[in-house]
């Protein structure tokens, strides 16, 4: 016999919860993971402050993957305490070929938002305007492109998307929503990238949003990664080919 279902109405979340979520959040915000990769760097009598201005491009790529390796690493834990996996946050096999497509159509967007961004800062912010990336600027050689176009994929294409879906989960589910989280970590995100002045952190919080947006609006990582991934890589050749070679 069946019996007619009704539904259920979800759990409300404890303050204990909520607080838990917060934790996790900075847990996962790259605070502690990028504080033990400076103690790391200690450890081995590396300057890790101010790399961009030894000029190392090595040194540079190295921190950013081990930063990178340590989120990893907190990510797994937490997970793994929540019995979570990364299909909870949306890495999926479903549908993958799809959405790796809408992730490289997306790419030409991303061209367009940094043009006219930089088009706004040259033209209304001339002081803050900034021709070319700090962090590029360091690349010399082939190896060290090669080296930086890994430490992209691996920390911009996967680490921060992975980062950013974890994140706006807990806001979804405990910290207000996913558009607060959506926001506010936007600003964050582009505020970690204040090495790269006003213009670079602007452009950063914007490219947070989208691909947070994209990551909501498909419930899958694909997208967002494979534009993120793409969209590094090929401005990292830009520069090289074009750029780089003219100086």
């Amino acid at each position: 016999m069946d019996y007619p279902s009704f539904p259920v109405e979800a759990p409300r979340k404890s303050w204990i919860d909520r607080l838990q979520a917060f934790f996790e959040v900075l847990l996962l915000s790259g605070l502690l993971s990028s504080f033990a990769a400076a103690l790391i760097f200690s450890a081995f009598r590396i300057q890790n402050i101010g790399l961009l201005l030894t000029k190392d491009a090595r040194l540079v790529a190295l921190f950013v993957l081990l930063e990178s390796g340590l989120t990893f690493l907190i990510l797994a834990i937490v997970l793994g305490v929540h019995r979570e996996t990364l299909g909870n946050l949306g890495l999926r096999r479903d549908y993958w070929k799809r959405n790796a497509l809408i992730g490289l159509a997306l790419v030409p967007l991303l061209f367009l938002i940094n043009a006219v961004a930089a088009y706004i800062f040259k033209v209304y912010l001339p002081k803050y305007y900034i021709e070319e990336n700090p962090l590029t600027q360091i690349i010399q050689t082939p190896q060290q492109l090669a080296l930086f176009i890994a430490a992209a994929l691996i920390a911009g294409g996967i680490k921060e998307e992975l980062q950013r879906a974890f994140i706006l989960n807990r806001f979804r589910t405990y910290l207000g929503g996913a558009g607060v989280g959506l926001v506010l970590w936007s600003i964050a995100f582009g505020a970690g990238h204040y090495v790269q002045g006003l213009q670079g952190t602007v452009i950063a919080a914007v490219y947070g949003f989208f691909f947070g947006a994209i990551y909501l609006l498909s419930g899958s990582l694909i997208a967002p990664i494979v534009a993120h991934g793409v969209y590094d890589t090929l401005a990292l050749l830009a520069y090289w080919f074009f750029a780089g070679q003219l100086k």
